[in-house]
């Protein structure tokens, strides 16, 4: 069959069609085989009250499924993968590309970059595929037996996840990076012969995986919303608009024929899924960045920046989104109030831990309690804990709160969950883990109480009828319906004949609201279509209705559609009572770029105080629109900065966020505001967006006693990208002040110790921006002014500052050095930093005391002695760390085996094969095994791998953790809770607690090594299936007589187990009456070590070892046990 290709825009032209969606090889991805684990799965599921669980579909019918879709005739449109980590990569298993990851701008940025590193594995990155299932019940059984394959391919090396999925009214739309699609079967056949990519340009980046474009949901005004994970945008559409964030996620939305598009709301994470609620009120769960952080519920508000940056990601303490608690709740406490930057959406609540599938409830189906609740889907890698959430939200000003949050189903790992237009709840199960293993399921909620299946019920048969050949009077009457996709497609109906008199006459007039809101919403895609004004200009008496919501509705419509006549009402209710309408008039007035509204919207920021700051971003998007107006007018904002002299500080705060927004170098004003909360919000916008104009501006604040660190290092980061030499003067003058706080102080002597060859990353938020190198011949001068303020610090300071002096040659230093060394009473660390700068400033004298210093009684100090003679004496190389060997302690080995791997092989060749050697006679201390053999390895000589092999063969092959033994000793504690805590790639502390602080997906870790030891902690990272954590290993038993019973296994003793049911019972089985026993996976990645390099595990197992007792933390941060 021929492909018909249309585009909207027309990139398809660039990508051969074969590639991109429909392939004729046919395509057999490993699927696991039909069997009753789905049906047994059933029995481990805690369903909610009322409510029984049905399997509708299984493997090998769909598999991998990531989201669905429903039509209007009950057919299902699952997306599969299977490209995960063969084209769909992650990150955190390429650390090498990511400065390359962090520097693109588009799409073709990633696929020079991924050539660069991988021309070679083209055909793995495009040897499997996405697709679209789609399956069908052909009996009305309730069970769907037939599948088809509706669309296959999206396997070019840019494409990503398959994530997304839409049917509507015949068109299936289709979300896969970095393409939006809409797909139609013309002839019936269940397989797309007409394609149309409407949009291109998506996932700039590959951060990390799963953070995909999905969301896919109709919008209140008839447009189709979507979202976007980190990965970043670069889009040009078809009005020739370039939509460009290459840092962040998004929501966007177009019409239905892709027009229009634009981006809603950013500085998301990864909002997987969205959701309407009855008002037309936008939600997302997003998720969290394994920092500790948590995973958050969000009002999704129209021009809102929820501020994350996914360069935030590879800060070890993720930059500004934990340091500045982005990611709380407006005003959850004293330290939130007082630092949460203001140009933020906050979200509403911390929900769930890997929000994934959501849907609101659409009115039928369920009992009363669930009218406006939301249904989340939990994803944490494990079915023990994972399901789906259950809540509702109430009003709280212009914004929400959550209430009535439950786990609604649970023990079942769900990726995505909707109603079907017979009311019921379904929702797709991925089974196990994070990878995909061929299989996945279709359940089914079926409620008990038959009155509600029958409403259900109805409600499919209408959508199988359509709404087409209904009357108006029937289309009328539906406008009222308890289901709202009913209300939904009535009024797409209705704006379809054109029937514009009537959802106006509906709109004005009655006394149901339902009716006169999905009017109103009718009346809203009409008036983006040509002769708007002719349905918009009767609704301007809404404006003034007794229902407030009618009202703020009416203000949303006629604001979005820049109705120009509503000016002047939209001013009048900026003082309406209710807050919603507040918020709907102020950004009506956004849209109209009303300069006359400037004095009324300031009167709203003075009342707001900034006491709801969902009413405060209302108000900035009023003013930012009346500045753009008046920049295209008269090229000035003095009118708008006038507020900056405004006697209240949330009138000024407000102007200053419309600053931001224009990228307006007038923000530099508020940089000597008398108010501390704005000039950090001013030294934000100006640094973090950036605005290099105004630059200059924030490197010359002043930085005294009780200067924020968010904002010391703003200036001193402002200071090191503008580096000249009166630069490097200030952040030295900052370095040295005794009342700043340390860290601000550490971060300036880095700073220095850079300077000629600066990172090009941003200090502060990590953004990449290349600096060119710079003469650094004054920063001695400098330093010597300075050195003693510095030398009067903490050790911490001391310590940089004479390594730093050293760099520069300030050899004033040097009889401080030789005084420090000289005093045993200092610091370990310090002395050997002392030595070391010693080395480098004046190398005789370091080295004589180097050689007193290889008897000294710590051996810090007698490695540093080692590192400097190894260096300065190589004919002497050999025999000291031969010495070292021999009688230094394992840490000292460790050292001398990380020298011995530098050195030519003809100085380390003896005494590595000596000791390889005794490696194989079991002479060598269990701590510098994987020291030794990583020490041969960087020497490719034929003698040394010879010896490594036989090792090797050694390996017990029934022992799983062999080849990982070198592992189990010989760690760094400290870099292995570095690893744990702000890693990149292993994430840790993204299901894991420890004291307090972490994820609850998976067990707390505080006392794992209480109770296990060295073996069980390396086997819990390298084989998270062998043993499962009591409380999150899901057991299903088959007795004897034929009854299943499932639950998390509690207790385990020869005779018996002890299964707490999905209800909560406690169910004792002896073990004789088991017949059968199957386990469920872990929920943590199966990948986990190849993510990680030997010395890592090794690190990790050492600090996990160290976890025997609770800390609890008490008063003022200080621990307790």
């Amino acid at each position: 069959m021929r492909t018909v290709w249309l585009s909207v825009v027309a990139t398809f032209l660039v990508f051969p069609g074969a590639r991109s969606w429909s392939q004729n090889v046919p395509y057999q991805p490993p699927i696991a085989q039909a069997s009753a684990e789905g049906e047994q799965a059933i029995a481990t599921f805690r369903a909610p009250p009322g409510t029984r669980i049905e399997l509708v579909a299984a493997e090998p019918l769909l598999a991998n499924p990531v989201a669905f879709s429903i039509d209007e005739q009950g057919r299902f449109y699952v997306c599969e993968t299977f490209r995960q980590q063969r084209g769909v990569e992650d990150n955190r298993g390429h650390m090498y590309w990511l400065q390359d990851d962090l520097q693109a701008e588009d799409v073709e940025d990633r696929r020079a970059y991924i050539l660069k590193h991988h021309a070679g594995k083209i055909e793995h990155y495009t040897s499997e595929r996405e697709r679209i299932r789609l399956l069908t019940d052909t009996t009305g059984d309730g069970r769907l037996d037939r599948a088809s394959i509706f669309a296959e391919g999206f396997n070019d090396i840019v494409d990503g996840t398959g994530a997304g999925v839409l049917a509507l009214d015949g068109d299936v739309f289709f979300t896969c990076i970095p393409k939006l699609w809409k797909f139609r079967d013309t002839t019936g056949d269940d397989v797309a012969d007409v394609a149309r990519v409407l949009h291109n340009g998506f996932g700039v980046r590959f951060a990390f995986r799963g953070h995909d474009l999905h969301g896919l949901t109709l919008g209140p005004d008839g447009r189709i919303y979507f979202s976007l994970g980190d990965r970043g945008y670069n889009v040009q559409t078809a009005e020739g608009q370039i939509l460009h964030r290459a840092d962040t996620g998004a929501v966007f939305r177009c019409e239905r024929d892709g027009a229009n598009l634009e981006v809603f709301a950013y500085g998301l994470r990864n909002p997987q899924e969205l959701a309407f609620d009855d008002a037309g009120n936008l939600f997302t769960g997003d998720n969290n960045s394994d920092s500790g952080d948590r995973a958050r519920w969000v009002h999704v508000c129209e021009g809102g920046d929820s501020g994350w940056r996914m360069n935030f990601q590879y800060l070890p303490d993720r930059g500004p989104w934990n340091r500045e608690r982005i990611w709380h709740p407006y005003r959850a406490d004293e330290q939130t109030t007082q630092i949460q930057p203001a140009y933020i959406i906050p979200p509403v609540a911390f929900l769930a831990d890997g929000p994934s599938g959501l849907v609101a409830y659409y009115g039928v189906g369920l009992p009363e309690r669930y009218r406006g609740h939301f249904f989340l889907a939990d994803f944490r890698g494990q079915a023990a804990n994972s399901g789906i959430r259950s809540f509702a939200n109430q009003p709280r000003g212009a914004g929400f709160e959550v209430v009535d949050s439950h786990e609604y189903l649970w023990s079942t790992l769900a990726t995505d969950v909707e109603f079907g237009y017979d009311g019921r709840m379904y929702y797709t199960d991925w089974v196990s883990g994070w990878e995909g293993l061929g299989k996945g399921r279709i359940y089914r909620c079926l409620p008990e109480q038959e009155s509600l299946r029958t409403a259900g019920d109805e409600v499919a048969a209408l959508f199988r009828q359509g709404f087409r050949e209904a009357s108006v009077a029937e289309l009328t009457g539906w406008l009222k319906h308890a289901d709202r996709r009913v209300r939904q497609r009535t009024q797409l109906e209705l704006v379809r004949r054109h029937e514009g008199d009537l959802l106006v006459k509906l709109a004005l007039g009655g006394d149901d609201p339902l009716t006169r809101q999905h009017a109103l919403w009718g009346v809203w895609e009409l008036g983006r279509q040509p002769d708007s004004a002719r349905w918009l200009a009767p609704l301007l008496p809404l404006l003034a209705d007794t229902d407030a919501e009618l009202v703020a509705q009416a203000c949303q419509v006629l604001g979005d559609c820049r109705h120009r006549p509503a000016e002047q009402e939209f001013t009048r209710l900026l003082e309406h009572p209710a807050p919603r309408v507040r918020y709907f008039a102020a950004l009506g007035l956004g849209k109209l770029e009303s300069t006359a509204a400037i004095a009324p919207l300031f009167r709203l920021l003075a009342d707001n105080k900034e006491d709801d700051p969902i009413l405060r971003h209302a108000a900035v998007m009023g003013l930012t629109g009346a500045g753009r107006t008046l920049l295209r007018q008269t090229g000035d904002l003095a009118e708008l900065q006038a507020g900056g002299g405004h006697t209240s500080p949330s009138v000024r705060m407000g102007v200053l966020l419309a600053l931001r927004r224009l990228r307006h170098p007038g923000v530099a004003a508020f940089l000597t505001d008398g108010e501390p909360r704005l000039v950090l919000e001013a030294a934000r916008a100006i640094h973090d967006e950036p605005m290099l104009e105004a630059y200059p501006a924030l490197a010359a604040v002043p930085v005294a006693a009780g200067t924020s660190a968010e904002l010391a290092r703003r200036v001193l980061h402002a200071n090191f990208t503008l580096g000249h030499s009166e630069h490097a003067e200030r952040i030295a003058r900052i370095a040295a002040l005794p009342t700043a706080e340390e860290r601000v102080r550490l971060e300036a002597l880095e700073e220095l110790a850079m300077w000629e060859a600066p990172t090009p990353f941003d200090r502060v938020t990590n953004r990449y921006r290349e600096l060119a190198p710079r003469p650094a011949d004054y920063l001695e001068a400098i330093l010597r002014r300075y050195l003693g303020a510095l030398l009067n610090g903490t050790e911490a300071i001391q310590k940089q500052a004479v390594a730093l002096a050293a760099q520069r040659g300030v050899r004033d230093v040097v009889p401080i050095l030789r005084d420090v060394l000289a005093d045993e009473s200092r610091d370990v660390d310090f002395r050997v930093a002392a030595l070391l700068a010693l080395d480098r400033i004046d190398t005789e004298p370091a080295r004589e005391r180097a050689r007193q210093l290889l008897t000294a009684p710590h051996p810090e100090l007698r490695i540093a002695a080692r590192d400097i003679l190894v260096v300065r004496e190589p004919e002497q190389a050999a025999k000291l760390l031969a010495e070292a060997m021999q009688h230094g302690t394992p840490f000292e080995q460790q050292a001398a085996l990380r020298q011995l791997a530098t050195l030519p092989a003809s100085s380390a060749l003896a005494l590595l094969k000596d000791w390889l050697e005794r490696l194989l006679a079991g002479n060598v201390p269990e701590e510098i095994h994987l020291d030794l053999l990583l020490a041969a390895e960087q020497h490719k000589e034929s003698r040394l791998q010879l010896l490594v092999a036989e090792y090797n063969r050694r390996r017990d092959v029934n022992d799983a953790l062999s080849q990982f033994r070198e592992c189990l000793v010989g760690g760094d504690a400290r870099r292995g809770e570095e690893l744990f805590a702000g890693s990149a790639v292993a994430s840790c502390r993204r299901c894991h607690e420890v004291n307090g602080q972490g994820g609850g997906v998976g067990p707390d870790l505080s006392e794992i090594a209480k109770l296990n030891d060295r073996r069980f902690l390396l086997e819990s990272l390298l084989l998270p299936d062998a043993k499962i954590a009591k409380g999150f290993e899901t057991v299903l038993i088959v007795t004897t007589s034929g009854k299943i019973i499932s639950g998390i296994l509690r207790e385990e003793t020869d005779d018996y187990l002890l299964l707490i049911e999905p209800l909560g019972g406690v169910v004792k089985i002896p073990r004789d009456d088991i017949d059968d026993r199957a386990v469920g996976k872990s929920g943590m990645p199966g990948d986990f070590a190849r993510q990680l390099s030997k010395s890592e595990i090794r690190d990790l197992v050492e600090y996990l070892a160290t976890l025997k007792q609770k800390k609890v933390p008490a008063a003022h941060g200080v621990e307790k046990e």
